[in-house]
């Protein structure tokens, strides 16, 4: 007879869309796995050939489910299952009229070598089309990355270094080849595309590049080129450079730790960001103000750990040759990102609860790696800033201490429990849970107010994906108003499967929460995997279209009748392989239109909000200052604004008005005339405002 374990679930606090905590029982807290440190080395193959030759599908209409709140298509299927190595972005491009395009790493061919694989494409307009028959580009290829670009589309994909293609034409015509970042710039992989711009004409690509050194280890490189498409003009930079600002050597910030496929991208007017990610380092985002021109670093969530006193930003196994005493709280490789009309920057990622076992091996904590995190970029820490404190940062720590003082550090090595779910939890109740929210933590699927976890506890130790975390693979999206839908991959309470041999594994289910503009959250209100039609497949991995439209939210994820990727065949790094069987990935596409009828949506929120916060992003320089003040202020509409500043008294002491341009305007503000002191300008347009202090030398 199976034992089951359960975690109790007790009503803490009544809050909006957030009430549950999670006790979980002394057993499952010393439940761990042990696990090999996987390999770095992701192999890419491709041919020389150039050229290109498309087909067109014909739109079709596969199947529709609006009886469950939602409508869902099968676009194609692939024998070829690993779709990404970490984090998967960047797999579905929106349009305003409602059109969408679908891509997935492709190939049907049922032959292990995968000779026909290359990008999967399927166009949504009213209906999606026939499933492909042949892949988009004439040479074998993989990890496709697909933008919208006016009122056509960019693709992105590596084969023999990444390749760059454009269409003007949405959904239809002839590919054009743009450019190969091939040998000459040490054949590049695994691609990402967005496009900013007022009229998409910036395009950026973000790839990763890998050298094997003499030792057997790998050099990454995270590479970064934007490309500026104008009146039939395309302006390519002759050399390709590391992101800027991002330091992944082996002796800096990120110590060689951010690879493949550890990085999304987002844009929206002149913004555009890229997330990055990995269980080794922190969760943070490099962002573009003027369309990648200049970028700066936003950190979401700091990697907890301490060497010699100081935070660090990444760590390597070779720090720790006789493992780690700690747990270590981090992204499971898992994470998304969106930007909305207002700049604002909308994050999620997986959980992972982990500690370095010795130089090439480590434990991991099943029943901690679960939920989701979200994040926004209006949350605000109580020193100022805008990540998530360090444990010790945050006022609500000392009670933790002190009703366990044990509860800080189990040795000494790190400071662990910055995302320990308990503190989660207590921040969002003490905060809310507007700008930062936990949840994806359990679904109690068949109501009985206790959540199964003999499927955390009792399955083999390395059963994981490429992102560890029992919910993980978050894609996000954000409509014009503000409104956000994020879709993840959790194991089910309910659907089981022994299809690997006698051990009874659960299924994994896609699951959409969504925050409206108000910040009310409705999580967990769609079951995009019930019904007979799914009652026996694994759903892995999930992603979202980051811009919707309407009120209509584009999520995907990939379905199979087996657990596992095949391409994870080996059996001692992971034994999830799908049975050694190449089977049939269904790519599904689902469209998402919340309206209060749908149940759990009574509130949702359907008033008007159209006023759109035309000043995306404001700063001033030099701060302090001494004659001259610089506002500058980034545009995303045209508007009046205007400027006032303020003594500590709260008495105006300057106003004038500015009328603002789309993209980078600079006010230039005289401070010869104000006394020293600490002053404050603020900044009204559109009916909203923004106010930063200064000082006056």
């Amino acid at each position: 007879m199976k034992k089951v374990l359960f975690v109790s679930l007790a009503m803490a606090v009544a809050m909006t869309g957030f009430a549950q905590r999670v006790n979980v029982s002394t057993a499952m807290k010393n439940a761990s796995a042990t696990a090999q440190k996987p390999s770095e080395l992701r192999i890419a193959d491709g041919s020389q050939a150039q050229g290109m030759q498309f087909n067109m599908p014909q739109h079709m209409v596969q199947t529709s489910n609006r009886n469950r709140g939602y409508e869902e298509e099968m676009t194609m299927y692939t024998n070829y299952d690993l779709q990404s190595n970490s984090a998967l972005g960047n797999r579905m491009a929106s349009w305003a009229d409602g059109t969408v395009a679908i891509t997935a790493t492709w190939d049907p061919s049922g032959v292990s070598s995968f000779p026909d694989r290359g990008t999967g494409y399927n166009y949504y307009d009213g209906g999606f089309g026939d499933f492909p028959e042949v892949r988009q580009e004439p040479m074998k290829s993989g990890w496709p990355s697909i933008a919208a670009c006016g009122d056509g589309e960019v693709l992105a994909s590596h084969a023999t270094g990444v390749n760059l293609y454009y269409r003007p034409t949405k959904g239809q015509g002839d590919w054009e080849l743009i450019y190969n970042w091939g040998n000459d710039f040490g054949t590049p992989t695994w691609p990402r595309v967005v496009c900013s711009g007022p009229n998409d004409e910036y395009i950026h690509v973000v790839m990763c590049k890998q050298i094997s050194m003499p030792d057997g280890s790998l050099d990454n490189h995270i590479y970064y080129v934007r490309v500026k498409h104008e009146n039939g003009n395309w302006d390519i930079p002759a050399e390709m450079n590391d992101f800027p600002g991002l330091d992944n050597d082996l002796d800096g910030d990120y110590r060689n730790q951010l690879s493949a496929d550890d990085y999304v991208l987002a844009a929206n007017g002149n913004n555009v960001a890229c997330m990055f990610a990995s269980y080794t380092t922190d969760v943070f985002y490099m962002i573009s103000h003027d369309n990648g021109a200049t970028w700066e670093r936003q950190i979401v969530a700091p990697l907890c750990v301490k060497q010699n006193g100081n935070p660090v930003h990444a760590i390597d196994f070779d720090d720790y040759p006789d493992g780690m005493a700690d747990t270590l709280f981090t992204s499971d490789n898992s994470h998304s990102i969106a930007i909305d009309n207002n700049g604002t920057v909308h994050c999620a990622f997986g959980l992972f609860a982990w500690r370095p076992s010795s130089a090439t091996q480590y434990n991991y904590w099943k029943v901690y790696n679960h939920g989701i995190v979200y994040w926004n970029s209006n949350f605000t820490n109580e020193q100022g800033g805008h990540e998530i404190p360090l444990f010790g940062d945050w006022s609500g720590d000392a009670a933790l201490v002190a009703e366990d003082p044990n509860w800080l550090l189990n040795g000494g090595d790190g400071i662990c429990n910055s995302l320990n779910i308990e503190r989660l939890y207590n921040m969002i109740i003490a905060m809310g849970s507007n700008n930062l929210n936990w949840f994806g933590y359990q679904v109690d699927e068949d109501g009985d107010g206790e959540w199964n976890t003999d499927f955390i506890l009792g399955v083999d130790a390395a059963w994981h994906y490429r992102s560890y975390g029992v919910s993980t693979m978050p894609g996000v999206s954000v409509d014009e108003q503000g409104n956000v839908a994020i879709v993840y991959n959790t194991l089910s309470e309910v659907r089981h499967s022994n299809g690997t041999g006698s051990v009874d594994h659960a299924l994994r289910s896609a699951w959409v929460t969504l925050r409206d503009y108000t910040g009310t959250w409705f999580e967990d209100v769609y079951n995009l995997s019930y019904g007979f039609d799914h009652e026996l497949s694994e759903v892995y991995p999930t992603f979202a279209a980051t811009r919707a439209y309407n009120g209509e939210f584009w999520v995907g994820y990939s379905e199979d009748d087996k657990q596992g990727l095949y391409l994870d065949i080996d059996a001692d790094n992971y034994p999830n392989s799908n049975g050694g069987d190449l089977t049939e990935n269904y790519i599904w596409a689902v469209k998402i239109v919340p309206s209060p009828e749908d149940p759990g949506l009574e509130t949702w929120a359907v008033e008007e909000h159209n006023a759109i916060n035309p000043m995306t992003t404001t700063r001033v320089y030099p701060n302090p200052a001494t004659d001259v003040l610089n506002l500058e202020v980034n545009a995303s509409q045209s508007s009046e604004m205007s400027v006032s500043v303020f003594n500590l008294m709260g008495q105006k002491v300057m106003e004038q008005q500015v009328n603002l341009n789309t993209g980078i305007n600079t006010t230039n503000i005289s401070t010869s005339d104000l006394s020293s002191g600490i002053y404050f300008v603020t900044v009204k347009a559109n009916g909203f405002e923004n106010t930063m202090k200064f000082v006056v030398k």
